[in-house]
């Protein structure tokens, strides 16, 4: 991330007064409003209280710790489901549209049968686009005496600050997100056309041995009947529960030499097995790894602006990022979800 000091176009002048206050962020975001161009996170930064190695040690603290309880957002962003979004700072609303297919094609021995007349309809879809951020402070005095005893800055703090905004991006794509006036951000369990069933034979899984691993692999192929019958033929991922990661770790078979893991993962067309503790217990989610099915809109990375407060006497930091999920289903209502939660 970029650590070098902000330059402004006022001159020396300007730097001098509003670097060393909060004009300063907003200062920048309404130069660039009126001049209509981009503004980057890494302009907000006030870099005369923190020194480079200081903001340094604040990114490294969040890169490390915002990678820990990621594993769903990890899969899709590993695999290239993302979408850019330019001037993110700009931008409240993504829009996209939804295309619906076309009438079966004609059959003729001579092609001069006359087929109707078709074109395909577009709709128009938006979901907000939010900043995930959370604050901290830091008192002028403690930077003040770890710079004077030369040790090194507690940055705590800024990795807690982390871990806890990358966590929230997990829970938004796995729960869904808040209402922004009449637009939500769908998630996996809570997007309106997900296919949706109750667990099969032995209940959930967490009864294992009772519900055993015969009974898990049909519970995984009606998921994936459900994906193959609204024409989401693969590749594709599961995201299980923290209290089912542990029983798919045991034998398929008595004696065997295989785990119900390995077993589900010889499922054709299933890549990936990830665990989420954002997922509600005894749920879980099989999906098709494409980019019209789920995908994370990526505006901001993870990163800390700065300013003062009560006159330079403490130092406010800002984690933020601009990074939502993007869960969408066809203009059928033909979605590469499928969701099992509870018993019959």
């Amino acid at each position: 991330m970029q650590t070098q000091q902000a330059r402004v176009d006022g001159g020396a002048a300007f730097m001098r007064q509003a670097m060393s206050s909060g004009r300063w962020a907003a200062e920048r975001l309404l130069a660039a409003t009126k001049a209509g161009r981009h503004l980057s996170l890494s302009e907000l930064r006030t870099c005369d209280t923190l020194r480079k190695d200081e903001w340094k040690a604040f990114d490294d603290t969040l890169i490390a710790e915002g990678v820990i309880r990621i594993p769903v957002t990890s899969m899709l962003l590993s695999r290239g489901l993302s979408v850019p979004i330019p001037n993110a700072l700009g931008k409240t609303l993504f829009e996209y549209e939804k295309i619906t297919d076309m009438e079966a094609a004609v059959i003729s021995l001579d092609g001069l049968a006359r087929g109707d007349s078709d074109r395909q309809e577009f709709s128009l879809s938006s979901i907000p686009v939010p900043i995930i951020h959370k604050d901290f402070n830091i008192s002028i005095r403690t930077l003040s005496a770890s710079r004077e005893r030369g040790e090194s800055l507690d940055t705590t703090q800024a990795g807690t600050a982390g871990r806890l905004v990358t966590e929230e991006l997990e829970n938004i794509l796995i729960n869904g997100g808040p209402q922004f006036g009449s637009s939500t951000i769908p998630g996996f369990t809570t997007e309106t056309n997900r296919n949706q069933s109750v667990h099969g034979t032995n209940g959930v899984w967490s009864d294992f041995p009772t519900k055993t691993g015969a009974n898990m692999i049909a519970d995984v192929l009606t998921g994936k009947t459900a994906l193959q019958g609204d024409r989401f033929f693969g590749p594709y991922g599961i995201i299980l529960p923290g209290n089912y990661d542990v029983v798919i770790d045991n034998d398929f078979k008595a004696d065997g030499d295989q785990t119900i893991r390995d077993r589900i993962l010889k499922i054709d067309g299933i890549e990936e097995i990830v665990t989420s503790d954002q997922m509600t217990d005894d749920e879980w989610v099989l999906f098709q790894l494409t980019k019209d099915v789920a995908a994370i809109l990526e505006g901001e990375e993870l990163q800390t602006v700065q300013w003062d407060l009560y006159g330079g006497m403490a130092v406010a930091f800002k984690a933020m990022m601009i990074k939502v999920p993007l869960i969408r289903s066809t203009q059928a209502n033909r979605s590469g979800i499928f969701h099992m939660a509870g018993t019959a």
